[in-house]
């Protein structure tokens, strides 16, 4: 298996296409770990794979559309395919760090509008619409 940061994240999103994610969970970081999302944020690894266990139904194809990496981190464009109460295309920046060969932190930026149904409380609290 290839170590650098491009290898191990790609190597994460085919895990995390495949359902597989005792295999993505093995690419993150055991401690340390971080992400956070305009819908989510977690600071362990354990807790944001069951995140992802349990809102992999909404996705039906993640389409990979650009790399780049500069030294540990890798950042992804990518397109999500997904389905609420309709089909939607949400365009995805992903951005990875990778330490030790592991990946430690991973942070996303998309526009979380067509997910405020999904998370009221929190819309409420934080402000975000």
């Amino acid at each position: 298996m290839a170590t650098d940061p491009l290898s191990i994240v790609e190597a994460y999103l085919d895990a995390r296409d495949a359902y597989d994610y005792e295999g993505a969970r093995a690419l993150l970081a055991n401690a340390g770990f971080q992400f956070a999302s305009p819908i989510a944020r977690f600071d362990d690894a354990d807790a944001f794979i069951a995140h992802a266990i349990a809102t992999s139904g909404i996705i039906r194809q993640v389409e990979r559309r650009k790399a780049f990496v500069d030294g540990h981190d890798v950042c992804h464009f990518l397109t999500y395919h997904i389905q609420i109460s309709e089909k939607l295309a949400v365009p995805v920046a992903q951005w990875a760090q990778v330490i030790d060969g592991h990946i430690r932190r991973i942070e996303t930026l998309f526009d979380a509008t067509p997910y405020s149904d999904l998370f009221p409380d929190r819309n409420a609290t934080d402000g975000r619409t």
